[in-house]
């Protein structure tokens, strides 16, 4: 009988593992919160994109681990369409199966974008700049290796150089933009 009851009592618990190699895929849509870039731009202020994002580290502790990733944000038109290469801090707060986490990007965007075809003014991203990425969100291990998420955050992408070209491709002016995106995703994580 009290063998009985005091595995009633116990409760199966899940952790995820809280050191080791990760792996994490992650899906999020950009929302720009840009209102104008410059007199030239239109697109740029309602510029929303879908970004994929893998990251892969070692979480050392529960509340660190460091890894490097890449993004790449999808835009529309093609003209701001940007690979940012990063390195990250990523923290879970507690281990347990459901967690509240926290992850830190900072590093450097590459211009992936052709022209857009925008009369009477076109872009094109020519030279990429500092990337900066936070977001806050939770996460449910599904098992020890195995565990789904959402977030919330904010992304910074500095373009240092963007040029405007006029309807026959002849450049007007180059100038730096820097886009502001609220971000909400999910992930999945994977660890060994």
């Amino acid at each position: 009988m009290v063998t009985l009851c005091g595995a009633a009592q116990a409760q199966h618990h899940v952790e995820f593992r809280w050191h080791g190699v990760y792996v994490v895929g992650d899906a999020s849509y950009g929302f720009n919160l840009n209102r104008t870039v410059d007199e030239f731009d239109t697109i740029a202020s309602t510029l929303n994109a879908f970004i994929p994002s893998f990251s892969a580290g070692y979480q050392f502790r529960k509340e660190a681990g460091v890894g490097l990733g890449f993004s790449y944000v999808a835009d529309p038109t093609g003209a701001y369409t940007q690979m940012p290469l990063f390195v990250e801090l990523r923290s879970h707060f507690m281990r347990s199966r459901l967690t509240p986490y926290s992850v830190l990007q900072v590093g450097y965007t590459l211009p992936l974008g052709t022209a857009s075809d925008m009369t009477p003014v076109s872009s094109e991203i020519e030279e990429g700049g500092l990337y900066f990425g936070l977001e806050v969100g939770g996460r449910y291990a599904v098992n020890r290796n195995l565990a789904v998420g959402a977030h919330t955050g904010y992304r910074l992408l500095q373009s240092n150089s963007v040029k405007r070209m006029d309807a026959n491709g002849h450049s007007i002016l180059s100038v730096p933009v820097v886009f502001h995106m609220l971000t909400f995703g999910v992930s999945l994580y994977f660890s060994n």
